[in-house]
């Protein structure tokens, strides 16, 4: 899945801007209040100075004027200074949020396809750090933009109403200064963009290594991980040592502007001092003005950088926000239809599927209806493709048109929140989050009006007894993905959620694939006598779990070779008649 075709970054941002325009606008008027205080403040002390050298006692009520409006506006500039960055900086936090919230949401609506491009590490690299970048481009880099702005407009007007030619030659270092930044911006920019993706990389493998750890352990590897882990990191020093001498070059050149400046106002100014041409307190009047001139300058190389952090930043959020999402996923049904989903039921009408990756079908011509009120299940070896259809019937797969109809309706047109509302998909290896049991097994139903108490969810699960023994009983943390449990406990406790509430369709995707006989007997038990669905889908390649269910399909090689009850199946079937003879002599002889 390609992102669709983008506009500018500039107008993708904008997008984003204009949801704080008011804040923006009221802080570019606090920004030009405070660089109107810096120009005229110069003026004041420049005509104290003046009248400093004049006759005092006839100086002395404009002298004070002088120096009271000085005091004045520095206070007010404090003030103005302060809520312009306030008025600025918020608004950059609150589109960091919006941004963050923007690219989960996103990342919730986007299918199978788009996880196999992109790995994981660079994903969570993307949200939370490259989003630093766009951070820094809606706070600080829009508020000097337009400080940068007002100051380079303000100062020379302040300037040439006291020198025009002075100001001139002024301008001189500002230019070349200008041009060097210009060409330094476009390298950075690219050295920037190849160290994220290399910070991407990094976060992707450390994901990666810190997942497999145990086996890195168990086959004494370890020297090969921190190697691995050190060529990405030294790349990344690289880039950054590189990033770090052009700043190292192109600063210095950026901060001797302002005194480049003072040495020509000096050295020109005193010639016009000796002609008459300007006072002192004027020639120190432009001596402030350099400086006010040269300030932007100086924040000029620092804005340059986090411009193009932020650009890179934001396109790299772009691969994400931009991704497309089919229309129909934005479509759905409404309450009222969403509850009479599956009150007809599913057909399946000649399915077929063939991975991306594969020349050969894993499913061929696969025809069967799934009943409301009715148990089915469906009885294959390892790689027959039970998986696969599975995924096919909750569209974690994509399919084409006119295979799989839901109350006569083609599922390729519903949505799949409205499917998966009716559909609900247990599977043989359940994801848990790190979080409370409780929180674990509640997800998604706390507030369901028909949900079971904690405690008879876990019973029905055949959790509860252990759960007692847990150091904070249902409070106990799972760990990531549940790996403080076993595989049994935790087959069990999504069990024990999938309970937790009432379904339409139940998929129970080989979830009895790590208890033992004993547990296994049990939970059928709950399953078939306790489970609050319309209809249950039981998917096994355990002939004995699937005895009392309404029908059994076979699977063999991706087709259906034989369908029908477990009596009827002993009869007609000698693959089923043999896997289940087969499956009863290794437990033993012992029949649920």
């Amino acid at each position: 899945m390609k992102p669709a075709s983008k506009q500018s970054n500039a107008r993708f941002l904008l997008t984003y801007l204009l949801h704080h325009k008011k804040s923006y606008g009221l802080g570019i008027v606090f920004i030009f209040l405070t660089n109107w205080l810096a120009v005229n403040i110069p003026i004041h002390i420049g005509l104290s100075i003046d009248l400093l050298t004049g006759e005092l006692e006839k100086n002395q009520d404009a002298l004070i004027y002088n120096v009271s409006m000085v005091v004045v506006f520095a206070v007010v500039m404090i003030v103005t200074r302060t809520v312009s960055r306030i008025l600025f900086f918020n608004p950059g936090r609150a589109i960091e949020r919006e941004l963050k919230n923007d690219a989960f949401s996103k990342l919730t609506q986007l299918q199978k396809e788009f996880y196999d491009q992109h790995e994981t590490g660079k994903l969570i690299s993307i949200v939370n750090n490259d989003i630093n970048g766009v951070r820094a481009l809606a706070g600080i880099v829009m508020l000097q933009i337009f400080n940068i702005g007002f100051a380079l407009s303000l100062t020379p007007v302040k300037m040439w109403e006291i020198s025009p030619s002075l100001t001139l030659y002024c301008i001189i270092p500002v230019v070349v200064t200008f041009f060097i930044a210009h060409r330094a911006i476009a390298h950075m920019r690219a050295m920037t963009k190849k160290r994220m993706e290399e910070l991407q990389t990094l976060s992707s493998h450390t994901i990666g290594m810190l997942s497999g750890i145990e086996e890195i352990k168990s086959y004494q590897v370890q020297p090969w991980a921190i190697a691995e882990f050190a060529e990405h990191n030294q790349a990344i020093l690289k880039r950054s040592l590189i990033l770090a001498r052009i700043r190292t070059i192109v600063l210095p050149i950026i901060t001797y502007t302002d005194r480049i400046m003072k040495v020509l106002i000096l050295s020109v100014g005193g010639f016009y001092l000796i002609n008459q041409d300007l006072t002192i307190g004027e020639i120190t009047a432009l001596l402030s003005y350099a400086t006010l001139l040269a300030i932007p300058f100086i924040s000029l190389g620092m804005i340059f950088s986090a411009y193009q952090t932020g650009m890179v930043s934001l396109e790299s959020m772009r691969k994400i926000l931009d991704q497309p999402v089919d229309q129909q996923e934005s479509e759905h049904l409404s309450e009222a239809e969403q509850q009479q989903l599956f009150s007809a039921g599913i057909q399946v009408n000649h399915l077929s599927y063939t991975y991306p990756e594969n020349d050969q079908p894993t499913l061929k011509d696969i025809s069967f209806d799934i009943i409301p009120g009715q148990t089915l299940g469906i009885l294959g070896k390892v790689g027959s493709g039970k998986s696969t259809l599975v995924n096919c019937l909750n569209r974690y797969l994509d399919i084409d048109s006119g295979q799989i109809y839901i109350d006569g309706n083609d599922v390729t047109r519903l949505s799949k929140q409205d499917l998966r509302s009716a559909v609900r998909t247990i599977t043989q290896e359940p994801f848990l989050f790190s979080d409370s049991v409780a929180n674990n097994i509640s997800f998604g139903g706390s507030d369901h009006p028909d949900a079971l108490s904690l405690e008879t969810a876990l019973t029905q699960g055949d959790m509860y007894k252990e759960v007692q023994q847990f150091p904070e009983r249902e409070n106990t943390l799972v760990g990531e993905k549940g790996i403080l449990l076993s595989g049994g406990q935790k087959q069990r406790l999504s069990l024990s959620r999938a309970m937790y509430t009432p379904s339409k369709l139940m998929v129970l995707d080989n979830v009895l694939s790590a208890v033992d006989n004993k547990t296994e007997r049990y939970l059928l038990d709950q399953i078939f006598n306790k489970l609050r669905s319309d209809c249950t889908l039981i998917v096994s390649h355990r002939a004995s779990v699937l005895e009392k269910v309404d029908q059994i399909l076979v699977l063999e090689g991706g087709e259906i070779i034989a369908k029908g009850s477990h009596q009827q199946l002993m009869q007609s079937s000698a693959f089923y008649r043999e896997t289940w003879e087969l499956q009863q002599e290794s437990n033993g002889g012992n029949i649920p």
